[in-house]
């Protein structure tokens, strides 16, 4: 059965608003410059929340002052397919359930250029097992981190990950070369999100994030 289209699994027939604004950075909100990246071209920042990132197309559901594009669905129609050079989100996808989640690589797949990346973080599962029972097997601790904050209406978690699961998702859509990366290391700043900071709990402070990226093969 063919499957249905992107937006209509993710929204279920709501339509997106989309906003054009200055595409450099946020005009209220600190922009955040980063190093650039090895192949030129756009570079999407999709679920951007409150993170600016100067020289970034900054994407999310919600309105702000350094938000680029409003929607509320991620096809990335407003863009040709094989223009985008890199793709970034951070604690985003959990927020979709597995077969959305395996579209919207696909889509953004065709998106990226030869040679582009995409880069992926989210809460690790194996760390949450870690954090809970360093915690005396508290689910009080890790809920929120495992299930969505739960206090609007996009903040609900429907899948999870760890780096086995995201690695071979990431293969069976076409992305090759699937490995671990840091937020110093691919950006050269602190971004402030949740790609390298630590969960702090009563037993201590714990990595939380799982930071994969895969490129798309040149051809």
């Amino acid at each position: 059965m063919t499957p249905a289209p992107i937006h209509a699994l993710m929204m279920k027939g709501r339509s997106a608003v989309r906003k054009a604004v200055n595409l450099v950075s946020g005009k209220d909100g600190k922009a955040i410059p980063v190093k650039p990246g090895s192949v030129s071209g756009l570079r999407v920042h999709l679920g951007a929340g409150p993170i600016n990132l100067q020289g970034w197309v900054n994407i999310d559901a919600r309105e702000a002052p350094h938000i680029h594009l409003i929607a509320n669905n991620f096809d990335l129609v407003e863009f040709a397919d094989g223009t985008v050079a890199e793709i970034y989100l951070c604690h985003v996808l959990e927020h979709f359930s597995f077969e959305e989640s395996e579209q919207l690589l696909r889509n953004f797949r065709k998106k990226l250029k030869p040679g582009g990346t995409l880069r992926i973080s989210v809460p690790h599962f194996d760390h949450l097992v870690a954090i809970y029972q360093a915690n005396s097997n508290n689910l009080e601790i890790v809920k929120r981190a495992l299930m969505g904050g739960q206090d609007y209406e996009y903040n609900f978690h429907k899948s999870i990950y760890n780096k086995a699961l995201l690695s071979s998702l990431m293969l069976a859509c076409g992305y090759a070369n699937p490995q671990e990366w840091t937020t110093a290391g691919e950006f050269g700043a602190d971004l402030g999100d949740w790609s390298n900071k630590n969960f702090d709990t009563p037993a201590g402070s714990f990595p939380v994030s799982l930071n994969i990226k895969a490129v798309v093969a040149g051809t």
